[in-house]
């Protein structure tokens, strides 16, 4: 199990839009994902869980991966983040 935090830079926070791309980056991946905010977790895959995060501007949130190519799939998320969605 590997785990790297994040913070959310958009200023919507994690909207849907945002939610969908993380989603489909954990799917592409051989390990779980799981993105924590606080105590509250979230599958990585869904969208839903994703948005009952209710991740803010500003929040940090956590990824954790496990089995698979765990590096990988940090830095594919993490990559997300920084750039693609625009967090």
């Amino acid at each position: 199990m590997q785990q790297q935090r994040v913070i959310v830079q958009n200023e919507f926070g994690m909207h849907l839009r945002v939610a969908q791309q993380v989603a489909e980056a954990a799917r592409r991946q051989s390990a779980q994902v799981t993105v924590c905010k606080g105590c509250v977790k979230a599958n990585g895959c869904s969208i839903i869980e994703l948005l009952l995060l209710e991740a803010t501007h500003g929040a940090e949130i956590e990824l954790v991966a496990c089995g698979g190519d765990e590096e990988r799939a940090l830095r594919e998320l993490a990559e997300v983040f920084s750039g693609g969605a625009g967090i």
